[in-house]
């Protein structure tokens, strides 16, 4: 016959559940500074996550994601493609400037294959990086992706399990808006200039919204 755990276990499982969420909030605390620094550079479900880019600029993170993909790893046609995007980005204005009409259609120029790419991660970051770029379609994309991967996540070890909800909300928010002229962007957001910029203030208004209503729900 299976134990029943006493009110003591419960307490100090409960315990020891909030300490390993606070251990986890700090450590993407400390890979997000380390993204935004330039000494790291994000993965794809950290770019998800609401991470920057590496250094906060787009143009140096497209750079060190292609150099990181190792030679041979990927097919001809992929390698060239990444090779392109690379050197889009790369001509693109230093400082955190970016031409984002060339970058864009070296992104959607992309040939990548799933046998180049079999766990989708390249062809992941290659959507996040259009979507951040201002295109609505790659947009809702991430928006499904973010939420696909909330609802697979272990939500116990994660420091805020919330977080990709309201990512997913902000791009979906985000994408529609550019689609037509049903909603348009409100203000303050709309007059904000990075696409980064806009997803955080939606999805910190999403979660200020929702938990303020929370209360009147219980």
């Amino acid at each position: 016959m299976p134990s029943v755990p006493t009110a003591l276990e419960e307490i100090l499982g409960m315990a020891q559940a909030r300490r390993d969420r606070a251990a986890a909030r700090a450590a993407d605390g400390e890979r997000r500074g380390a993204a935004a620094s330039g000494s790291v550079l994000p993965s794809a479900d950290q770019l998800l996550h609401g991470h920057p880019p590496l250094g906060g600029d787009i143009r140096t993170d497209i750079q060190e994601f292609v150099g990181s993909v190792p030679d041979g790893s990927v097919d001809r046609e992929a390698a060239a493609s990444l090779r392109a995007l690379s050197d889009a980005a790369r001509r693109a204005a230093p400082g955190g400037g970016v031409d984002g009409v060339a970058v864009l259609a070296a992104l959607r120029a992309c040939r990548i294959a799933p046998p180049s790419d079999p766990d989708g991660t390249l062809r992941l970051r290659c959507v996040i990086y259009a979507a951040l770029l201002g295109d609505a379609e790659a947009a809702l994309a991430v928006a499904g992706e973010a939420a696909l991967l909330a609802y697979v996540q272990d939500w116990h070890l994660e420091g805020d399990g919330t977080e990709l909800v309201w990512q997913a909300a902000a791009w979906a928010a985000f994408g529609s808006s550019r689609l037509g002229p049903l909603r348009r962007l409100p203000w303050p957001i709309s007059e904000m200039g990075l696409t980064r910029d806009r997803i955080d203030a939606f999805a910190d208004e999403f979660r200020l919204k929702v938990s303020r209503h929370l209360p009147e729900l219980e």
